[in-house]
């Protein structure tokens, strides 16, 4: 069957849009974050609805991820302890991982998909560390969605997703170049057109649709180069043995943006090797449990 014709990223998602959503506690936890008279107690009061999404929160902040020196029994302390924001990130990155949970494999494994994904979560936030970040927690999210774009494809335009991987794998040809000359724009226009449509932070679109180019968004080139370093870390993470060439991956510019170096990197893509797997555990029993 072939795949309907779409003329834009945008178009994409909105096709989309009624079949991946976020979940009801999600919108919930935004409209507090985003009006300005919102207490942490509403915060705590607005995840509590949902028993699933408090479970995993909790899980999440007890976790290695933030090693934590006591447990954090309920909400209301986690959010003191980690304030609004960071809290808003981890429910992010659990209604994510249930928004697509229901996707096709037809072009992708899904979990390789997603062991990719939170891979990339965990390096931007070792990087993040690496440049003394004050919030570097929140480059965890940047990193989950740096890849997003890519489901919408594997799902909606199967057939020209898949021969833009292969012609990527053959010829060498960066797999965004091959989308673009192929389906007509590429993945990371797609994250950002799902990022504005679901109203997230415009750094976040930003950095994801200059990931291979961080010099082209003129306010947010720190977080498009920490992501485009963490795009090599994952490439060279999956195929150790058969892409030594990862650090090729990286611009030159983002060298300069984030002061890092390959010694550095290196040590960041290590450190989340080694909280990969309980974090894809911790995600594994999020889609089971939150509605």
């Amino acid at each position: 069957m072939n795949n309907p014709v779409m003329n834009s990223p945008q178009e994409l998602v909105e096709q989309c849009s009624s079949l991946v959503s976020l979940p009801e506690v999600y919108l919930q936890v935004k409209k507090v974050i985003d009006a300005p008279e919102s207490t942490m107690a509403d915060l705590s009061a607005a995840i509590s609805i949902d028993p699933g999404m408090t479970a995993m929160v909790l899980k999440l902040v007890n976790s290695a991820f933030y090693g934590m020196p006591r447990k954090v029994e309920t909400i209301s302390r986690a959010v003191g302890i980690l304030g609004m924001l960071p809290i808003h990130d981890l429910v992010l990155a659990v209604s994510v991982t249930k928004a697509f949970s229901g996707l096709s494999q037809q072009v992708m494994n899904m979990n390789i998909f997603w062991a990719n994904s939170f891979f990339s979560g965990l390096a931007a936030r070792e990087l993040a560390r690496k440049c003394f970040l004050v919030d570097s927690e929140r480059m965890f999210v940047e990193g989950l969605l740096r890849d997003l774009g890519h489901l919408l494809l594997y799902q909606y335009l199967p057939e020209q997703a898949e021969e833009a991987m292969k012609a990527s794998a053959s010829s060498g040809e960066p797999i965004q170049a091959a989308e673009l000359r192929i389906i007509g724009f590429d993945y990371t226009q797609v994250g950002q057109a799902l990022v504005d449509a679901w109203q997230l932070p415009k750094n976040l679109g930003e950095a994801i649709r200059h990931q291979h180019n961080p010099g082209g968004t003129p306010d947010h080139q720190f977080e498009a180069a920490l992501l485009n370093i963490t795009n090599a870390l994952t490439e060279g993470f999956q195929s150790p043995n058969g892409h030594g060439n990862w650090a090729m991956l990286i611009a030159p510019e983002s060298w300069g943006l984030t002061g890092l170096d390959e010694d550095a990197t290196k040590i960041c893509m290590l450190e989340a090797g080694k909280k990969l797997s309980s974090m894809l555990d911790l995600m594994e029993e999020a889609q089971s449990r939150v509605a």
